[in-house]
Formats: C-alpha cells, structure tokens, sequence
C-alpha cells in the first residue's frame, strides 16, 4: 500500500518502521526529514512522485508498506480504559478524522468491523494527518461479541445517538469507557443499541439535528478526557 504525506509517512517512520518497505522523496524533504530517519530513499523530482500516486497531495514523500499493523483485540483492551468502537463506519475520511481525535484526547484503542465498513488504507492515514502511525486500532470479526467481551470486563458502553436518552454533559464519566459511534446515516444498529449501557445524544440547536460522526466523535472525547484525565 502506498502512502503518502509528509506527516503520516514521517510518523509511520518513528512508530511503524517495521511496515516499511521503500521511501520515495523529494531532495529538500529528504535533506529535511528523512535522512534520519531512512537511510536510503528513492529521490525522486515531485512530478515522478505524481506519477506514482496520480494525485498532487504527496508534499514531496511517499511510501510503500506492507500493510497496516492492526493490534490484537484481547490483548490491547487488556492495557486500555478508554476504547472507541465503530459501528460500521463506511467514509475513509471520516475514519482518518476520528483516528486524528482519538490522538488529540487520549482514546487508548479503536475497534473497526472487519466487514462492511471501511479499513484503514491510504486515505484514512492521510486523513488521520499521521495519528494512525499511534493510536491503535484492532479489526474485529463482530463488534457486538467485543462489546459482551469489554462489558464481562468492566467497561460501561456508551452509544452516541441522536436519538439516545440521556445528553452527554449530564453524564459523568468513571472507570472504564466504551464510546460507540453509529455509521453515517444508519447510525447503531439495533443490536448494538440493546447492548448499550447507555445512550447519549449531543445536545445541539434546533436548526441542526445531528452531526457528521467525526465532528461528533471529538465532542464525545473530549467530554471523556475533560473527565478522566483533566479535572
């Protein structure tokens, strides 16, 4: 998979090297940024890098990996308190926007169906600006299994709903937090719902009645930061 941007490559470099396969960059990024961190990169003039993408956002650097380093479930819910997961999210920029929240406030895991919804490819990791060389994220096989898995844990699971019952700043967040966001239009499915400890909307004016999920994912996390870690 090529990826490209100068802060998610850069990132994948620090955190992900492992993945890694060749770098592709300009002579001023590579004198830059790079020499560090990658000691022999393709150089290559910015209309080669075009080429190799066929878009114009590469900002000089470009790099090919050999997947993205998905993290064990079990293993990385055991060592979280606060966990993300998606239900079905399908719009690879909102994913590499809720990924670039989940940096900003400290989410320690996000959790992604492995069917119907979108993975983390290109787009996500140039959307994320770079988080998704940190924050981890584990694909799951059934999401409503992971939510049973965290509640017999003692996670307390939180849908963000438009319709939910409760508003979020009446909620006081403690221990550990499971926050769930629904897909774009369909929201949570209904099974998801009932497995829900509880279901929060975000309250908002009357002349708008709900928001993009990304928008609404760095509302919630903040909310469970404010908490958790600030107050």
């Amino acid at each position: 998979m090529l990826i490209y941007g100068l802060h998610p490559v850069i990132n994948f470099l620090k955190y992900k090297k492992n993945v890694v396969k060749k770098v592709y960059c300009n002579s001023d990024v590579y004198k830059k940024y790079v020499r560090d961190l990658w000691s022999q990169p393709i150089i290559l003039e910015n209309r080669e890098l075009r080429k190799l993408l066929n878009i114009d956002e590469h900002q000089g650097i470009v790099a090919d990996i050999s997947h993205f380093p998905y993290v064990n479930f079990e293993e990385a819910s055991k060592k979280s308190k606060i966990i993300c997961i998606l239900d079905h999210i399908e719009d690879p920029r909102n994913l590499g926007a809720i990924i670039r929240n989940a940096l900003a406030f400290n989410i320690d895991l996000l959790v992604i169906p492995n069917k119907r919804a979108c993975e983390v490819n290109s787009t996500v990791i140039k959307t994320s600006a770079g988080a998704s060389a940190i924050v981890p994220v584990s694909m799951v096989p059934n999401i409503n299994n992971a939510i049973r898995d965290l509640k017999n844990n003692g996670f307390w699971i939180y849908g963000l709903e438009s319709q939910g019952s409760i508003a979020l700043k009446d909620i006081k967040f403690d221990g550990k937090v499971v926050i769930v966001l629904g897909s774009e239009g369909k929201g949570i499915h209904n099974l998801t719902k009932k497995l829900c400890d509880y279901l929060v909307y975000i309250e908002t004016d009357k002349k708008v009645s709900s928001l993009n999920v990304s928008s609404a994912s760095a509302i919630a996390f903040y909310k469970i930061y404010s908490e958790l870690y600030v107050a």
